[in-house]
């Protein structure tokens, strides 16, 4: 037997759009670590010959006000299993290279070469102070969170991951 069936009009895209900002709360909510992400500027030279790199700190804006919702640098990592461990050579020692994800707010625009320093973990503690270089932004339309890709090179002690 046959049975005629009402079809309603149904978008995805502007469901989930819809929904879309419920899902980023969502996100944020898992965001339990704080960070500091800081841009390289370019190169200074003293008049001994040595050069030093200046940063600039763009998450969080340092000029968002104390009641800003991502004032505090919200974020969370992960490592999602890249195959990308590598035991190059560096000056003699053996550095071990790894990517993991850093997810941040959606909106913070992050490039490749910025810096994340972890401030706090209370889910690692084995992360405050971690040092990771941005390598690629994950950008995605209707995305939940930001997520970056980044180096973590572990080497020992005065070999630093950024």
């Amino acid at each position: 037997m046959w049975r005629a069936i009402l079809v309603t009009d149904f978008d995805f895209g502007t469901e989930l759009a819809a929904g879309l900002a419920e899902l980023r709360g969502h996100a944020i909510s898992r965001m339990r670590a704080t960070c500091v992400i800081e841009r390289p500027g370019e190169d200074d030279t003293d008049e001994n010959g040595d050069t030093e790199t200046p940063f600039t700190q763009i998450y969080p804006d340092p000029e968002w006000p104390d009641d800003h919702p991502h004032a505090d640098g919200k974020c969370y990592t992960r490592y999602p299993g890249l195959a990308w461990e590598q035991t190059p050579e560096v000056a003699g020692a053996t550095i071990v290279s790894s990517r993991l994800v850093v997810s941040i707010p959606h909106g913070v625009v992050a490039r490749p070469g910025d810096v994340v320093t972890i401030l706090s973990d209370p889910d690692n503690s084995q992360m405050i102070g971690t040092r990771l270089r941005v390598a690629s932004i994950d950008d995605q339309s209707q995305a939940t969170r930001q997520r970056l890709v980044v180096d973590d090179l572990q080497g020992p002690p005065g070999i630093t991951s950024a």
